[in-house]
């Protein structure tokens, strides 16, 4: 699957130079980026772009696929708050929030350290690589309070939220994610009065960093 998607890459690049779109393809063959060494803007190589197009596939696909099933598997797991947003689907925005802080798609990151840093009284240094447990971090007590561990629309969470990252490594989909979130779970507020889910029959993705259901 991957050569064949390599290839067609490849064969959509080389289409979009001779008849380029209103596309995200011929958007990156028209880009231009800084240099590392001169400084002096160049194009986008076609590995580079070959290369973002993978991410942007893979990305965009398994972690909001995943997020969508997580959000109505904790629904169903919390009849409570599902009831409220089946009740009111413009609550759907706060259903997406939670289930991003609660069982977010992508439970952990690895970091490289750029140089010496001080982290709760321990060095780590330079070139260590850290892995950074994103799902803890959203369930921290000390951010989200004592009932971190509950499945609760609504609450606050203000900018610690860290489902997408922070700074330059943010997530460059974090507002598409929202969107189709907001949009899947939406049609399922508007189009049912309640659901149940078959749990015996449910099959949870086999993998190190990925969460969520492969079958629901």
């Amino acid at each position: 699957a991957f050569l064949s998607l390599y290839a067609y890459y490849n064969e959509l690049l080389a289409e979009r130079r001779t008849k380029p779109g209103q596309d995200l393809v011929s958007a990156l063959l028209d880009a231009e980026i800084a240099d590392e060494e001169s400084g002096e803007n160049v194009r986008l190589t076609d590995e580079e772009i070959v290369g973002f197009m993978f991410l942007m596939v893979v990305a965009g696909n398994e972690t909001t696929t995943k997020l969508l099933a997580n959000a109505v598997y904790w629904g169903f797991r919390n009849r409570a708050q599902l009831s409220r947003v089946l009740d009111d689907p413009d609550l759907v925005p706060l259903w997406t929030e939670e289930t991003l802080r609660y069982d977010n798609s992508t439970q952990m990151v690895l970091r490289r350290v750029v140089e010496d840093v001080e982290f709760g009284g321990v060095v780590i240094p330079a070139e260590q690589r850290v892995l950074l447990l994103v799902g803890s971090a959203n369930r921290d007590t000390e951010v989200f309070g004592d009932d971190a561990d509950q499945y609760l629309l609504g609450r606050d969470v203000g900018q610690n939220l860290m489902s997408f990252g922070l700074g330059t490594h943010f997530c460059l989909g974090s507002h598409l994610a929202r969107l189709e979130s907001n949009i899947g779970l939406d049609e399922v507020a508007r189009s049912v009065a309640d659901y149940e889910l078959d749990l015996d029959q449910a099959v949870r993705v086999h993998s190190v960093n990925v969460r969520g259901f492969a079958n629901l």
